[in-house]
């Protein structure tokens, strides 16, 4: 009797080890989903209007995981999901200052955002330049 619960108890092992073998490699390829908020705000330093700024985010890769875009160059929210470790994350900015409407000129700009795997809310304060 006991070597026959030995037997069924050791098959039921093989088996639970044999399906785990198949299911956990499938499992960690789909990843853990974390949420990421970050807060951007912008600084130029010229007294002139900010417009038309985009934000792309990209994760250590050079991925591009978000983007989002201010008309008037004020803060921006950017929220996003990501299945992949993210450990630092690039936001770059690329939008027009202008005295006037009429005669814009190009800015641009990026900083470095370190995160945590687990997500989060973070700021980033980007300053412009000019690209000329």
């Amino acid at each position: 009797m006991m070597i026959q619960l030995k037997g069924n108890l050791t098959a039921a092992l093989l088996s639970t080890l044999i399906i785990a073998s198949f299911i956990v490699p499938v499992m960690a390829q789909w990843g853990v989903t974390a949420g990421f908020t970050i807060q951007v705000s912008f600084f130029y330093p010229c007294v002139c209007y900010l417009t038309n700024v985009r934000v792309v985010v990209s994760d250590q890769s050079g991925r591009a995981v978000a983007s989002a875009v201010s008309p008037d160059g004020s803060m921006l929210v950017i929220t996003f999901r990501a299945e992949t470790p993210e450990y630092w994350l690039i936001a770059s900015a690329f939008g027009y200052g202008s005295f006037s409407y009429n005669l814009p000129w190009l800015v641009h700009g990026s900083s470095i955002i370190t995160v945590q795997n687990i997500g989060g809310y973070y700021y980033a304060t980007i300053f412009l330049k000019s690209a000329a």
